[in-house]
């Protein structure tokens, strides 16, 4: 009987090997919501919200401190209070429902901001599961930010709102936008969502996380804020057929980007296609060959050819 009451109790909390992973070593914390049964006691069986104050309030004993204990020692307290002087020899399983005392901040370009819980295994790759499907114009990096040791966390600014129609031409493809001349130059970085002096920042690759390989994830803080950007951009400039500014696409080539704007021009020299790149700051400039691989916010510029 009680092997199949440990059988009940893990089909109801256990969604697959990530969500399982670490949960034996989580500790209950406020606002967190258990999943308490007594066996053969159905006023007794049921979901409990963790108080604030660290309190579990149950049936016929009240208060009983929940905060710091692990679901197998909070299960081992409610059946040693139980056994004295209410049930004999209770059969009790305690599991974790919703984690919310560990949280994180999710912003970006993402359907559904705003705070989550932390899972037992911290893992960024099990949070994407949590949080769903992605925006359109989500780029191709996941920005965490962590707050300074001892900082108090606090949520990030909302997302900004989404393009409105028509920023777009309905096939996947950017459409060009004027491009400034010369040529455009990238403005220096703004602080991230969350981000306040002394704060970590980490940059992983969208689809290495999203790949499940464990050497391509991270294990989250609480406090930490996970921001999803918008896709970078490049810019074509000089003598192609339609300068302006273009999504840029993780492994993105010179030739590909000139494809998206159409080439050359009747007036271009492709084969003196230049790169211009900020590195630290300064802007450099390197002739481009057609097999290059640009970077985000990479300008390429095709200059006129000489007749």
């Amino acid at each position: 009987m009680l092997r199949r009451l440990r059988l009940l109790a893990a089909s109801l909390v256990i969604a697959g090997p990530a969500f399982a992973q670490g949960a034996e070593s989580y500790l209950i914390g406020p606002e967190d919501v258990v999943h308490v049964i007594v066996l053969g006691q159905d006023s007794l069986t049921g979901d409990f919200t963790i108080g604030t104050d660290g309190m579990l309030t149950f049936p016929f004993l009240g208060k009983v401190k929940a905060e710091g204990w692990s679901a197998v020692e909070l299960e081992r307290k409610l059946t040693t209070l139980l056994a004295d002087g209410y049930l004999r020899r209770p059969q009790v399983s305690v599991s974790i429902k919703e984690f919310r005392s560990q949280r994180v901040y999710v912003t970006g370009e993402v359907g559904r901001p705003g705070p989550y819980g932390l899972r037992p295994n911290r893992s960024l790759h099990t949070l994407l599961q949590d949080i769903g499907p992605l925006n359109d114009g989500v780029g191709h990096e996941i920005i965490v930010i962590r707050p300074p040791a001892g900082a108090a966390p606090s949520p990030p600014p909302p997302s900004p709102p989404p393009p409105a129609e028509g920023d777009g031409n309905g096939d996947g493809q950017p459409v060009p936008e004027p491009t400034p001349s010369p040529s455009p130059t990238p403005p220096p970085r703004a602080p991230y969502p969350g981000e306040v002096a002394g704060s970590e920042v980490f940059r992983l690759n969208l689809r290495d996380v999203r790949s499940g390989y464990p050497d391509k994830d991270m294990r989250l803080q609480a406090g930490d804020t996970v921001y999803f950007p918008r896709a970078a951009q490049i810019y074509l400039t000089g003598h192609v057929t339609r300068p302006g500014t273009y999504r840029y696409e993780e492994g993105m080539t010179v030739f590909q980007a000139l494809a998206l704007a159409g080439g050359a021009n009747e007036r271009g020299a492709e084969g003196r296609a230049r790169i211009v790149r900020i590195v630290e700051g300064k802007k450099k400039e390197v002739k481009a060959q057609l097999t290059d691989v640009l970077q985000p916010e990479d300008i390429v510029h095709v200059p006129e050819r000489f007749f």
